[in-house]
């Protein structure tokens, strides 16, 4: 009985003084830690109710403020930084009891919306808080509030970082962090909890991941005097991939400098999808997926936009043993394997290095697939290459369970390439293959009715890796839609002075073939109608040499209009009747509108750069 007495009286004791403190210093820590704000924070700070209590964040004494809001520093005074519903800092109790000292050791924020921004100058709309040196000897004991903080809890956060410069994009939402350690120290351990429920992250424009999950298990050892952020111990979660980060980060006066490396080894390809953008997910789902992979990354070097650095992104991706089956495939795809190596150094994508060191995948006895590519640069690309492989569409499609697209045919293709591609310098590497569909068909969601009938007979040929030795075949590539057979049969030699050899014939509804492909900012619409039989060199018209030239038949265009966001009105070829003969391409009619603009050609082209006009009419309403 005497215990439970003295437990009772312990309770009701921690309950007075929790009732008592917050009564007998309000005025102190409120007036304190306000002072402290205006004191340290360059951008504007504004916030409604304050409290000073035990129980919102039991056991901790905090300062509460309610509908807190902080404008970023300069250039970006008028825009938030921090908004949330509570922002609350924890005193020590201890000091504030015995010394009459306001000392702030922990932080929490809930419900809130941080917008961090960074210009294409650098300058960053975070720089709020000024540290101010204190005109008083070291040893003087200084008074009002002081920051020694040991933790820091934030709930509910949706965090938006654009930095312009570094070209970075992270969005985060249903962000929740717990960091615990000394972090008014100038060196010391940080350990982090982090769940984010949605993350958005691009580099460069290109997304890299898009709503996924991340939980986080952090050590970082942070050192505030050089700005300097090392990795120890980091443990990552996206959706079912973990990774395992190190390295260091380091925040410079213009820039950073990086050594970050990332791993995710011996996990399986069902946890490497389940990082795909959220449209595959729904296909992962329904598709039994097996096999093993291991992921390598590393971002390493400066970043520094006034110097013109950026750093060097490694990635490696290993896919082994693989095996992908839909419940209706006749067969699975098999024996999938990939090793894929991407270099980019300076983050410059003309030095794109890609290192596809081998693909392949069987789906069944002779129907299967290989193909080692490597190419470094963009504009001009050194490509080695050996694509081999017959495969049946429609065992492809089945057995990777594709619910967007129907496809369907036996393809056999063989291609070797070893070179340089410039179009500036006119080279092509050395080429020898060919790709052969037979009996094919294809159909989208976009669309209700197939292309089918599809046979294709390509060769190509490079001797010397230039573009005079290039030469293409297409004997023949035909199909129908709808009731519409199309037929070109093309024979295109060297390439640096074009013989060309093509016949061509067919009805194309251009409208809804394009809806099969269904591209976005792009619509178009219309009929084509061909029946022609072009046979020469591309010197013998620009020389003159017009009776070298057998150039004969007709293109019809009926109703073509063109929609495209990079144009704020529709163009429209009403009718547009060409007649080729020879040398000339005559005009027998031609009535086109953009906009409120009518035109109206009846003549002949001769050359590139020669127009004969019968008849002209050009009425401009509106421009």
């Amino acid at each position: 009985m005497k215990i439970l007495k003295w437990i009772g009286i312990s309770i009701a004791s921690i309950l007075f003084f929790m009732f008592i403190i917050p009564i007998l210093f309000p005025g102190k820590v409120s007036e304190q830690v306000k002072l402290f704000a205006n004191k340290h924070l360059a951008g504007e700070l504004d916030y409604k109710k304050t409290h000073l209590t035990f129980f919102r964040h039991f056991p901790s004494l905090t300062v509460s403020v309610d509908d807190f809001l902080l404008k970023g520093s300069k250039p970006f005074q008028n825009d938030t930084l921090l908004a949330a519903k509570e922002v609350a800092v924890g005193i020590n109790l201890k000091n504030l009891i015995f010394d009459g000292e306001v000392k702030i050791d922990e932080i929490y924020v809930t419900d809130a919306y941080a917008n961090v921004f960074v210009n294409t100058k650098g300058e960053a709309n975070y720089n709020v808080y000024v540290s101010k040196p204190s005109e008083k000897p070291k040893d003087t004991i200084s008074t009002g509030a002081s920051i020694k903080l040991d933790l820091i809890k934030l709930r509910n956060w949706n965090v938006k970082y654009n930095d312009h410069a570094a070209r970075v994009l992270v969005d985060a939402k249903g962000l929740n962090y717990t960091g615990k350690g000394g972090l008014s120290e100038d060196i010391f351990d940080l350990e982090t909890d982090l769940d984010i429920d949605k993350l958005d992250f691009s580099l460069n424009r290109i997304y890299y991941a898009k709503q996924k999950t991340l939980h986080a298990d952090l050590i970082t050892r942070i050192n505030t005097n050089a700005l300097t952020f090392v990795l120890r111990k980091n443990e990552l979660r996206i959706n079912d991939l973990p990774l395992k980060f190190t390295g260091f980060v380091s925040i410079l006066k213009d820039g950073y400098n990086l050594d970050i490396n990332a791993a995710s080894e011996k996990t399986t390809i069902r946890d490497m999808i389940s990082v795909l953008p959220p449209q595959y997910l729904d296909w992962a789902k329904d598709t039994k997926i097996e096999g093993k992979s291991d992921l390598f990354f590393s971002l390493k070097g400066r970043f520094s936009e006034p110097q013109n650095q950026k750093p060097r992104l490694k990635a490696r991706l290993m896919l082994k043993d693989g095996f992908v089956s839909n419940g209706k495939a006749p067969v699975p795809m098999n024996n999938f394997n990939m090793d894929l190596n991407v270099d980019l150094p300076d983050l410059d994508t003309e030095k794109l290095g890609v290192d596809l060191k081998n693909l392949n995948f069987d789906l069944g006895p002779n129907n299967n697939f290989k193909a080692v590519v490597k190419t470094k640069g963009l504009d001009e690309m050194q490509i080695n290459a050996d694509v081999k492989g017959a495969v049946n569409l429609q065992t492809l499609t089945q057995a990777l369970g594709l619910k967007d697209i129907d496809a369907r045919g036996l393809m056999d293709t063989n291609i070797k390439a070893n070179g340089i591609f410039s179009l500036d310098k006119k080279l092509f590497p050395k080429t020898n293959g060919y790709l052969n569909l037979k009996n094919g068909w294809l159909k989208t969601k976009y669309y209700p009715n197939p292309i089918q009938n599809i046979n294709i007979v390509a060769n190509i040929i490079n001797t010397d890796g230039t573009f005079k030795s290039l030469g293409v075949k297409l004997d023949p590539f035909k199909f129908d839609f709808e009731g519409n057979p199309v037929f070109v049969n093309a024979d295109l030699q060297n390439f640096e002075d074009v013989l060309y050899k093509v016949r061509a014939k067919g009805t194309l509804n251009v409208g809804r073939i394009y809806k099969v492909f269904a591209k976005k900012g792009l619509d178009v619409s219309g009929l084509i109608m061909a029946d022609l039989s072009l046979n020469g060199r591309q010197s013998y018209a620009t020389t003159g040499q017009y009776s070298r030239l057998d150039n004969r038949g007709n293109l019809i265009l009926k109703n073509i209009k063109a929609t495209t966001a990079y144009l704020p009105k529709s163009f429209y070829i009403k009718e547009g009747n060409f007649e080729f003969e020879n040398e000339k391409m005559w005009f027998r009619k031609f009535f086109a509108n953009y906009g409120k603009s009518d035109f109206a050609l009846n003549g002949y082209l001769l050359k590139h750069n020669q127009l004969f006009y019968r008849k002209k009419r050009y009425a401009s309403r509106e421009v």
